[in-house]
């Protein structure tokens, strides 16, 4: 379904403010949420994806009458908390953190991208919401808040280590607590005890399982007198899908059920949460990889049979149920689409809306919402020089003129199977050797915008696609005072336009296909 577009008054202005500059600018991302799609219906059932977009590693908490999820970031403002009442209809309302100060590579483009926070944890510990996360690199960090809306404490490098990722919490009848994880790529399954306050590893931990087959995003369940660990992994046979494991013990010996099948592009149900509500019915969200729009969530009914779990449509007892395409809303109301995150930015206020994030730690003196009241402006700066590295530890090599180095790439996830982005930019104050516009930003980019050298201001899109950069020139453009770019979305499909009066848009470039390379799809 074709969904009309929308364009966002006032508009963001870009000042330029040194030479030999490469601005990156916003994206301005408006969704269109067909009903049809995704999500909630208005007949009281919704369609999985509940969110078509990339909050991957999802993990989500019940809390009294209100639901909270996580979900990984990699960039910066990171890790975002939404809520929900339903399970289905999710709002942005939090993030962990504006940046990562523990380590210089996070101030840095090109350095520590697909690092940042992987999968997290939440929780709710005497008086507190607890975040866990960790990545390949870096190790165990965790942020406390005593409102979930923050604010949070700084993120805290609490226990470095090389190849943790998947951590949660368990705190067990007797107050002990526990921390779980699994590791990078084919690793072993293991547990620690940990501080009451969820703060400090007390012990170098047991391995549950070895090496292969592996299991990941795991978290620990305590019921019918067992300790049920579930994990996305390969199980025996190396068949994929979510893995639940029992025992009387928490360190074993432990029974093992695969409870859900892979779905969707060859992901494993990844993720992890587990919501029993006032009627008996129980819940379950993971993520699905989508080609183009990364891993997006799905909620799945679920509940128990003879002592074990079950998860999605099951036919016969005892077996894996399937991914659900289309199941009734886990509370007996139907409910609009609650957006997301704000579809029209006006940049009136004195911070930026939880949508955005940047590619890197801000560089602060290089943006305001104030300069201009009702603009947001992105001040020029040098692009990195170095080759930088990933959080696989694959380089990222250096290059003229690549948008991967640019300070402060500003940038929204994209919502749904169709949508549409437009924004105007201020381009009377560029200079010499800069760069302005706008971007699908990923290992694989794509942008459109402005180039000024020898005082002529030019159109052009770079995009660059499996090693490949493509450069195509566009018309002069050096009697303008603003310019509207456009980028739509559709079907992992993108296309870039232009236009001088913001009603006739011309394409510069089509058939950019979407890549997630990195973990996480702009």
């Amino acid at each position: 379904m074709e969904a009309p577009t929308a364009t966002a008054k006032p508009y963001p202005n870009l000042y330029h403010a040194r030479q030999h500059q490469f601005v990156s600018q916003n994206m301005n991302l408006f969704t269109h949420l067909p009903s049809k799609d995704w999500g909630a219906q208005a007949d009281g059932t919704y369609l999985n994806p509940v969110l078509w977009s990339d909050y991957n590693n999802p993990f989500f908490l019940q809390h009294e009458d209100d639901f909270y999820m996580v979900s990984a970031s990699h960039h910066f403002m990171g890790m975002p908390v939404l809520h929900s009442r339903d399970l289905v209809n999710w709002k942005i309302i939090a993030r962990i953190y504006s940046s990562l100060d523990y380590d210089a590579k996070y101030n840095h483009p090109g350095q520590g991208y697909q690092q940042g926070s992987w999968a997290p944890s939440l929780a709710y510990h005497d008086g507190k919401f607890i975040v866990h996360c960790g990545n390949s690199v870096d190790g165990l960090f965790a942020s406390t808040a005593s409102d979930i809306k923050g604010p949070w404490e700084p993120v805290r490098l609490i226990h470095k280590a090389n190849h943790w990722e998947d951590p949660c919490p368990f705190w067990d009848d007797d107050g002990q607590a526990y921390l779980i994880h699994s590791g990078f790529g084919p690793s072993p399954l293991v547990i620690h005890k940990m501080s009451s306050n969820g703060m400090h590893i007390l012990d170098e931990g047991f391995t549950i399982r070895e090496t292969y087959p592996s299991v990941h995003n795991p978290f620990i369940l305590k019921r019918y007198g067992y300790y049920y660990i579930f994990g996305m992994g390969h199980g025996q046979h190396d068949i994929r899908g979510e893995y639940v494991y029992r025992s009387k013990s928490i360190y074993g010996p432990f029974e093992e059920r695969r409870i859900l099948t892979a779905g969707g592009e060859g992901c494993s149900p990844g993720g992890g949460g587990w919501a029993e509500l006032p009627d008996g019915s129980c819940w379950f969200i993971h993520h699905v990889g989508f080609a183009g729009y990364g891993r997006v969530p799905f909620l799945e009914p679920a509940g128990w049979s003879n002592a074990w779990p079950w998860i999605g449509k099951v036919d016969a007892e005892n077996e894996p149920g399937a991914v659900v395409g289309r199941c009734a809303v886990p509370f007996a109301r139907s409910t609009p689409r609650t957006p997301v995150l704000n579809e029209l930015d006006d940049f009136n206020s004195v911070s930026l809306n939880l949508a955005w994030r940047w590619n890197h730690n801000p560089a602060s003196a290089l943006w305001s919402l104030t300069d201009r009241p009702g603009y947001l402006r992105l001040k020029a700066d040098t692009l990195e020089k170095g080759a930088g590295e990933d959080g696989l530890h694959q380089k990222v090599p250096a290059e003229d003129d690549s948008i991967l180095f640019a300070r402060n790439v500003l940038s929204q996830l994209i919502l749904g199977n169709s949508c549409t982005g437009t924004t105007l930019v201020d381009i009377s104050k560029m200079e010499d050797g800069q760069r302005a516009g706008l971007c699908y930003f990923n290992k694989s980019y794509a942008w459109i915008g402005v180039i000024q050298e020898n005082g002529i201001r030019s159109l052009a899109v770079y995009a660059k696609s499996g090693g490949k950069l493509v450069k195509r020139a566009g018309p002069e453009v050096s009697g303008q005072k603003h310019l509207y770019l456009r980028g739509t979305a559709k079907h992992g499909i993108g296309a870039l336009y232009y236009s001088f009066e913001g009603e006739s848009f011309v394409q510069l470039m089509a058939d950019i296909v979407f890549r997630t390379e990195w973990f996480e799809h702009l």
